[in-house]
């Protein structure tokens, strides 16, 4: 609320997003599958080598073995490693569409960027937010200032100027803080 110190990285809104969420339930699932898929074409590839393998060791005595069966095998072998890389970078390709829709739900999470001070809340919880509808500058969520130290403006009428020297003290008071005096 207005008023609040916050520190850095302390969470001061959760956004829900139901839509964030079926996305990264579906990716996951697509990963699950392309996982699933990956095991396969691994445990093809490996039957396929073995079959190559045992086919050319048993070509090494002649007539057992066609030439064509092992050339069969050897290109099947091929074929089963190249689907394994396939569904490799297919998997690797989910986890990445995984990774990106888990990144969008980490926005969901507002978190105070400095240590400071709330000075404007514009939303209270179960409001909608959205982005702006065009009609106007965009309003925040809320506003948090680094009030350690602060600027003071004040115009001086040229008639002044030359009183003014570098490095002169000046108190002032402030609407917040009545009776305190600062300088």
């Amino acid at each position: 609320d207005r008023g609040s110190t916050v520190r850095s990285g302390e969470v001061l809104a959760i956004l829900e997003a139901p839509e964030l969420v079926a996305q990264r339930l579906e990716a996951q699932s697509k990963l699950q599958g392309l996982e699933a898929q990956l095991a396969a074409a691994r445990a093809k590839a490996d039957a396929d080598k073995s079959t190559f393998d045992r086919l050319k060791k048993a070509s090494s005595i002649p007539g057992v073995v066609a030439g064509n069966d092992v050339v069969v095998a050897e290109k099947a072998a091929e074929a089963s490693q190249n689907q394994v890389v396939a569904a490799q970078q297919s998997a690797d390709a989910a986890k990445q569409a995984l990774g990106a829709v888990r990144d969008m739900e980490g926005y969901l999470r507002v978190t105070a960027p400095f240590n400071g001070v709330v000075t404007e809340r514009n939303v209270h919880p179960g409001a909608l937010v959205g982005p702006s509808s065009g009609t106007g500058p965009p309003v925040p969520m809320l506003r948090v200032v680094e009030n350690n130290r602060l600027r003071v403006v004040v115009p001086v009428p040229e008639a002044y100027t030359t009183e003014v020297k570098t490095g002169a003290v000046v108190t002032f008071t402030v609407a917040a803080h009545p009776g305190q005096t600062f300088s």
